[in-house]
């Protein structure tokens, strides 16, 4: 990727005049692990309890004890409502309503991507961290490997876009910008495993068979814990379960606790054992911290990039996956845009403790930043959330709204303001909605009728913070 190399000097000259006079500075710069999930439905998080049916069925016992040892944060969102936009809203730190990608698509004019500011990577590597990457690494569309290693990442294994991702037993990965042959992954080796093929084969690979990729990040993981554990360091783990799909379809090792479920459909069952293995990877990280002597210095974020998808297990009404929210992935109404997210940091974070802040992704990037001790820059959208993190939510930033704006299936338009959320569809020529979400969480009742100075404020918000794109417009606000 080409960068301006004007930009990034003036970037860096920022940084180094401003000096590290962050309140935290004087403390020793946590390590940090940013683990997004992917299409992973808040309702289906069974520690937060809001699905009878994933409390009973889906087991997590590491996320369980994420939950209990760190802080759940109540109103945390996603960067956007689908993987492609929301992952550029988190590697940029553009809001939607700025960033090159806001919906899924292959390629973009050259005028809008690649960017020329630094993206998180170069922002965590300019804060002092050692940086790595593994997993769904794409910014929006099939990226590069020039493109991904340009990015910021000392180190990386994944995948270029977010379909040849999806194979959990792919006989091919990337890791630093090569394509790496995985022999035990061979087809002819794992014939009858996957349930794309014909006949439809079981989804269940088989213990000590095949190289299973959840796996093998968290192992690789582990292992740039290790050699890296005596200075900080930076991991973006952008797992891909639960999500199903071609070219692999959901495979597993083993259905573990779920093959004699009678009360589960295959699929059910595979979309469940996947939820679990990923809980391994987090309790194998979390164990690998505690034998490097450096689980205290270290922050650890679990989330997802969108609201939840139920089609991996053929839309069956057994799990509510979003909960009380409205809709799910692609809609921005709060079901498709809510996301689970949990932090800990021992010694800073209050065990079992919570927090009502409003954050989204594109906040990441201004807290990576602070985090070692820089300060947030112009060209990111966001707020940091170090100061919460920290254990100093008197010392946080707060925001007076959110915005987003998205592409699929509707040309859609939000806005969470407070207690107030405003919604619309097609620009100027649609109609506002308004929803109060302290009284109505699931946006059934529309009170734009009652609150016509709301909806103009929400109104005026859409309008300033929609920046004209030469692929996604909006009626009445671009020509």
């Amino acid at each position: 990727m080409k960068l301006s190399l004007s930009k990034i000097s003036t970037f860096i000259l920022a940084v180094i005049s401003a000096g590290l006079t962050s309140s935290y500075a004087q403390t020793k710069q946590p390590n940090i692990i940013y683990i997004n999930t992917d299409d992973w439905g808040i309702g289906k998080v069974p520690s937060l309890e809001m699905d009878p049916a994933s409390q009973s069925i889906i087991k997590t016992p590491n996320l369980d004890k994420l939950k209990a040892d760190g802080m759940t944060f109540t109103n945390a969102y996603a960067g956007n409502a689908v993987c492609g936009p929301s992952r550029c809203t988190l590697l940029t730190g553009k809001h939607p309503g700025n960033a090159a990608w806001r919906a899924n698509r292959k390629t973009l004019p050259s005028s809008v991507w690649p960017i020329d500011t630094p993206m998180l990577g170069e922002v965590a590597r300019q804060a002092g961290y050692k940086t790595a990457a593994f997993g769904k690494l794409c910014h929006g569309g099939t990226s590069t490997p020039e493109e991904i290693t340009a990015t910021g990442w000392d180190y990386w294994m994944g995948f270029l876009g977010h379909i040849d991702c999806r194979d959990y037993y792919s006989s091919y990965i990337w890791e630093n910008g090569k394509k790496i042959t995985l022999p035990a992954n061979a087809p002819e080796l794992l014939k009858g495993t996957s349930t794309l093929e014909k006949p439809e084969g079981s989804g269940v690979v088989g213990m000590g068979k095949g190289t299973f990729i959840e796996e093998l990040y968290a192992d690789k993981i582990c292992e740039f814990m290790t050699e890296n554990k005596e200075e900080p360091f930076f991991i973006y783990f952008a797992s891909v379960v639960p999500h199903g799909g071609p070219p692999g379809g959901m495979r597993v090792p083993d259905l573990l606790d779920y093959k004699d479920n009678p009360k589960l459909t295959k699929y059910e069952k595979l979309y469940c054992a996947l939820l679990t293995w990923h809980d391994r990877s987090l309790g194998k990280i979390r164990a690998k911290l505690d034998e490097l002597g450096i689980a205290d210095n270290t922050i650890i974020i679990w989330t997802s990039d969108n609201g939840d998808e139920n089609s991996y297990y053929r839309r069956t009404k057994t799990f509510d996956g979003n909960g009380p929210f409205r809709a799910m992935k692609r809609s921005l109404y709060e079901g498709g845009i809510r996301a689970p997210m949990i932090a800990v940091w021992p010694d800073k974070i209050k065990p079992g403790s919570s927090s009502e802040l409003i954050t989204t992704q594109v906040d990441v990037m201004p807290t990576v930043a602070e985090a070692g001790g820089n300060h947030v820059t112009k060209e990111m959208d966001g707020i940091s959330i170090f100061p919460t993190l920290a254990g100093e939510p008197n010392k946080q930033t707060n925001r007076d709204y959110i915005y987003f704006e998205f592409y699929e299936t509707a040309r859609q338009q939000s806005v969470r303001m407070g207690k107030w959320k405003g919604y619309r569809r097609d620009g100027l020529k649609g109609e506002t909605e308004l929803y109060n979400l302290d009284t109505d969480i699931g946006e059934t009742k529309d009170l734009a009728a009652k609150h016509p100075d709301i909806v103009k404020k929400i109104e005026e918000i859409m309008a300033k913070e929609h920046t004209s794109h030469p692929v996604w417009k909006l009626p009445g606000l671009d020509k």
